[in-house]
């Protein structure tokens, strides 16, 4: 089976056959993948932040949709046929081993969910089942993306009706963020991005849009945001919208900073405001699958989720490399990988 591995930091990914592990360990799944998203943490991966450096090389992926092929031992959750979500958060089932795959005269690894290949074996705890009719594009944002967004807005920012929220970064987290506070009820909800391409993407989501260029218009308009979200992990530009906060702002923290990036409170004194206010950090908004899954798709069915403002493109294995480029570009929202 064709699968996308890392061979070294900072190259390009390599497209090759690899062979699936002969035998199912304890705890483990064996799908056939249907479609992946491709998220920013590919990004940090190439680039070796995530101390993935040592395991190379690896296959990659972390949110995608398939068909059960066969269950290991202790497998509950599942049976062939089924139709899965594939999540890196942990979810209700077994903790698995990592699975070996062979490629060429090599063993080599990945996560306890691998979503970049047509085939993959992934630990029960890292999947779970959805009817057969949710839509194959929106079961794979469910894996990582959407449900990142969605449950930062609702669990960690707790935004309330009428509260006011900036999201910096408008990728597919961003994008979601923004989503998840309309359906909050949440006003203004504005977005900010160095990519004049998302301007239409947050418009049509009923958010206003914001370039690092005219944020200085921003600043100086004085308005106060019950709520920053920020997506991209530039801890030097968060560090001047940080004075925008209200009395009770609360200020989240998604996305993972470089080594050594310092964040800074020009006014600290404001944080001790009568509400007092707050900067946390996030692990994707404690999405917890079984929990959150199920809600997300109740709203999906009911029309109120929509995904057509996510997903921006979409290539094949094949070209996973250009897919890599534009998503580099800071162009797109969400990218899918279709099998």
């Amino acid at each position: 089976m064709k699968a996308a591995i890392l061979l070294e930091k900072n190259k390009p990914i390599y497209v090759d056959d690899v062979q699936l592990p002969k035998k199912l360990l304890f705890g483990q799944v064996k799908i056939k993948t249907v479609t992946s998203g491709l998220c920013g943490a590919q990004l940090q991966e190439i680039s070796g932040l995530k101390n993935n450096e040592q395991f190379m090389p690896h296959l990659i992926g972390h949110e995608g949709c398939g068909l059960v092929e066969a269950v290991g031992e202790g497998v509950k959750k599942v049976k062939k046929g089924d139709k899965v979500v594939m999540h890196w958060r942990k979810g209700s089932g077994l903790e698995a081993d990592f699975a070996k795959y062979q490629w060429h005269d090599k063993e080599i690894s990945g996560g306890k969910v691998v979503t970049l290949a047509e085939n993959v074996v992934v630990s029960e705890n890292r999947i779970t089942l959805v009817d057969k009719e949710t839509d194959d594009e929106f079961c794979a944002l469910l894996g990582c993306g959407l449900s990142t967004g969605f449950s930062v807005v609702n669990k960690d920012a707790n935004i309330k009706f009428g509260e006011s929220v900036l999201v910096v970064g408008c990728g597919g987290v961003g994008l979601s963020c923004i989503q998840a506070a309309g359906l909050s009820l949440a006003g203004p909800i504005v977005g900010i991005d160095i990519n004049e391409a998302k301007k239409m993407m947050v418009e049509n989501l009923g958010a206003e849009f914001y370039s690092p260029v005219n944020v200085e218009k921003l600043i100086e308009s004085k308005i106060k945001f019950d709520c920053i979200i920020d997506t991209t992990g530039i801890l030097s530009f968060v560090s001047r919208l940080i004075p925008l906060l209200s009395n009770q702002g609360r200020c989240i923290l998604v996305s993972q900073p470089k080594p050594g990036s310092q964040l800074t409170i020009s006014d600290p004194i404001s944080f001790f405001s009568n509400n007092g206010q707050t900067i946390r950090t996030t692990q994707a908004g404690n999405f917890d699958p079984d929990i959150d899954i199920p809600r997300y798709i109740k709203l999906y069915k009911n029309k109120k989720i929509n995904i057509k403002s996510l997903v921006t493109d979409r290539y094949d294995i094949f070209n996973i490399n250009e897919a890599v480029t534009k998503l580099k570009t800071g162009e797109s929202g969400r990218i899918i990988i279709n099998f």
